[in-house]
């Protein structure tokens, strides 16, 4: 009797230890996730590129724009309105805490936190328990992802959609009538935030599937698509009815603008590719070479392939070539890496896993070492260099930062001397290495990044010259640095504009003798330079 309430007690005990396990991997798993969203995206300026635009249109939400908000430099709306709605509202909430542009970043932990979910709920679906965390990790190890995730841009809106979408095909064969919200509702999010260009991409996917497939041939899946469209057909109908009724003109702007099929940019993609979705893409090809003669009669695979064909498609179709549209390829690359990392032969996960320990031990020791030559002086050569980069000789010492700098690099250190290595593990720590090399390089160098990258004391020092707010005309000035205006001055910049009837001229005067013709009453009130640049903004007053 004793022997079976020891083995009943051993045997119970079992199944907690496991859970345990599993709980501690998702609870780290979620930590990561956490560092990976969050660092690096607060405390730095609006940066020339997506941010500047972004905010100029939050900017223009939070004034009353909200059918249209255009950027300052835009004459014709660019995307539709949901990113910048969602922004303004945090913006809104949180900006007397924080400035507009940091708390319009949070937004984008509120949409990647969904894409995360969404790609690992699709792989469970797929591939069964355990391959969504691996997804997951796979999705945000990728190269060109971490960049582009902390910048205020619609794309990351646009990139939920897409993977509820692909969740909602995913989930079609079990769950219709979820299935049919889901890909409904990610067709909407993803025409709200991106326009006919994301949109396209899910309903060539859905219609492909069942054309290639006989699988997908079925009843059920029919109902699945005809559910979807009614479920989307608010996101459709109502914005574009309301801003063609309103603003007309803006609205045949827009509809104008797209162009589809007069280029074939299908070089720039692949080639592009090949980095910005390392790690998913080899692994992908491995998956796809391992299981060449399955995928095409499972759904596992028919589906990414057909959404990664679909993506191609319309994204090499469209006139702009941007590699913010590369985003959407991971997932499907993301979904056929996951299944196919078992797979993979011992030497080549070795190899993959040493190839991140090396490249990424690497990254934190230079990180570390430009940081220390900039509080130091020493080494000197990596002082004038890192002098040269930040264009400012002011050293940044933070104790809470150099604590947390510090916990960041024993979590690499303790993820490399694990003993045990699996096919797994090394893309988990390829995953870990590109987080905390990240998140080590906002908390060590963000002070001198945005020192170069940061417009607003330009600006700020021409505001206290200018009387009227109503007029500025420029010269040299581009579309970054008019939004840059709009957001820090509140002032609509014009280009190359009439000077007769405005009062101020900002040229950005690239030599000596890159100046407008101008009359003799322009008097020169204020100048100034960006540090690195060696050219000079002047603004005139029109006496």
């Amino acid at each position: 009797m004793r022997f079976q309430l020891e083995h009943d007690w051993q045997d119970n005990m079992a199944t907690p230890r496991s859970r345990l396990g599993e709980r501690a991997k998702i609870h780290s798993f979620i930590v990561l996730c956490l560092i990976w969203v969050f660092a690096g995206l607060f405390g730095h300026a609006p940066w020339k590129g997506y941010e500047t635009q972004s905010i100029s249109a939050i900017h223009a939400v939070l004034n009353g724009h909200v059918l249209a908000p255009l950027a300052a430099s835009e004459d014709s709306l660019a995307n539709p309105p949901l990113y910048y709605w969602t922004g303004a509202i945090l913006g809104e909430l949180f900006t007397p805490l924080i400035s507009l542009h940091d708390a319009s970043r949070l937004v984008n932990a509120l949409w990647m936190g969904f894409t995360i979910l969404m790609i690992g709920m699709a792989n469970r679906e797929l591939w069964g328990i355990g391959f969504g965390r691996q997804a997951a990790l796979i999705f945000i190890g990728s190269v060109g992802l971490i960049l582009n995730v902390h910048t205020l841009m619609p794309g990351i809106a646009t990139l939920t959609g897409l993977t509820m979408g692909f969740y909602g095909l995913a989930l079609s064969k079990r769950r219709p009538f979820r299935s049919a919200m889901l890909l409904g509702v990610g067709l909407g999010l993803s025409f709200l935030s991106g326009g006919i260009l994301p949109l396209l991409i899910l309903m060539l996917s859905a219609l492909l599937l069942p054309i290639c497939f006989e699988i997908w041939r079925t009843r059920r899946y029919g109902l699945v698509l005809s559910l979807s469209l009614l479920a989307s057909l608010p996101f459709l109908i109502i914005w574009p009815t309301l801003l063609w009724w309103y603003q007309h003109d803006i609205f045949m702007k827009w509809i104008n603008s797209f162009y589809l099929f007069q280029t074939q940019n299908y070089i720039f993609y692949i080639k592009n590719l090949s980095w910005f979705t390392w790690p998913a893409l080899p692994l992908a090809i491995w998956g796809l070479w391992k299981f060449k003669h399955k995928m095409w009669s499972q759904a596992k695979f028919q589906l990414p392939i057909i959404f990664f064909i679909s993506t191609l498609i319309i994204t090499a179709a469209y006139t702009k070539t941007n590699q913010a549209l590369l985003m959407p390829f991971l997932i499907p690359l993301s979904t056929i890496a996951a299944g196919s990392i078992e797979t993979l032969r011992r030497g080549a996960a070795s190899a993959l896993n040493w190839f991140g320990i090396i490249l990424f031990s690497t990254l934190l020791f230079l990180i570390w070492l430009g940081w220390s030559a900039m509080l130091t002086g020493y080494p000197q050569k990596t002082y004038e260099r890192m002098q040269f980069l930040a264009q400012t000789n002011e050293s940044h010492f933070n104790v809470f930062i150099l604590i947390i700098a510090i916990l960041l690099t024993v979590i690499w250190i303790f993820s490399m001397i694990k003993t045990r290595i699996t096919n797994r593990s090394c893309t988990t720590n390829w995953s870990i290495g590109l987080t905390v090399s990240w998140a080590l390089l906002m908390a060590l160098w963000l002070p001198w990044i945005n020192h170069k990258k940061d417009f607003s004391p330009l600006f700020l020092s021409m505001e206290k010259v200018i009387q009227d707010k109503t007029c500025l005309t420029t010269h040299n000035i581009n579309d970054a640095q008019i939004d840059l205006i709009d957001y820090y001055l509140n002032i609509k910049a014009t280009r190359e504009g009439d000077r007769s009837n405005c009062h101020y001229l900002l040229v950005y005067q690239s030599h000596k003798k890159d100046l407008p013709p101008m009359t003799e009453n322009w008097k020169l009130v204020w100048s100034g330079k960006q540090p690195g640049d060696k050219n000079n903004y002047k603004l005139f007053y029109k006496e």
